[in-house]
């Protein structure tokens, strides 16, 4: 179980990483889809916990421990140490449900996806929902092979982890296809 403070303390930044995009979102009176800001704010957390995890988990960079918060840098690599209260899988996931949250709420509000703009829009929202489903359900199978190999069970395990390469593949997958989306999305966006 996590600590009550760890929780409180993640809700509270993650009202302050929101509120300015709602304040911003709020100004915003232009013709076709609104809460643009939200959006923008929505893809820079997934990009950015994404981009955590991923340096992270090859601890070239930026390594990660659980403890007290705190950083720590260094000349030899990893040049950062970053000490928190969760751990950077869960900032990932975290980040990926509010970011998409954010950028759905965007994607709700477009008028007419009959246009290029509009279409890759909607792709995006639903590409979004698609990986957030999967993302959960790689961590199901994470949670699964970590206790099977407590059981010692290795065909069970074998099984597993070829169910997680596949997984992965899918994965990764459904990350190019909203890049692509995103990109058609960004340029005709003004068309």
């Amino acid at each position: 179980m996590a600590d009550p403070l760890a929780r409180i303390l993640t809700v509270f930044m993650l009202a302050l990483l929101i509120t300015p995009a709602f304040v911003l979102a709020d100004e915003e009176n232009e013709e076709g889809a609104e809460l643009g800001s939200l959006a923008v704010l929505g893809i820079t957390l997934i990009f950015a916990g994404t981009a955590y995890y991923a340096l992270t988990k090859r601890r070239l960079f930026i390594e990660h421990r659980k403890g007290e918060p705190g950083i720590v840098v260094r000349p030899e690599r990893p040049y950062v140490t970053v000490f928190g209260p969760v751990y950077p899988m869960t900032i990932h996931h975290l980040s990926t449900v509010v970011g998409t949250l954010l950028a759905l709420a965007h994607f709700a509000t477009c008028g007419d996806y009959s246009t290029l703009a509009g279409g890759a829009g909607l792709g995006m929202a639903i590409t979004l929902v698609l990986l957030n489903i999967s993302g959960f359900y790689g961590r199901y199978i994470h949670i699964r092979i970590e206790r099977t190999a407590r059981k010692s069970e290795r065909r069970a395990l074998k099984r597993l982890v070829v169910l997680l390469r596949r997984w992965k593949v899918f994965h990764v997958a459904l990350v190019v296809v909203f890049l692509i989306l995103l990109g058609v999305h960004l340029a005709t966006v003004g068309d």
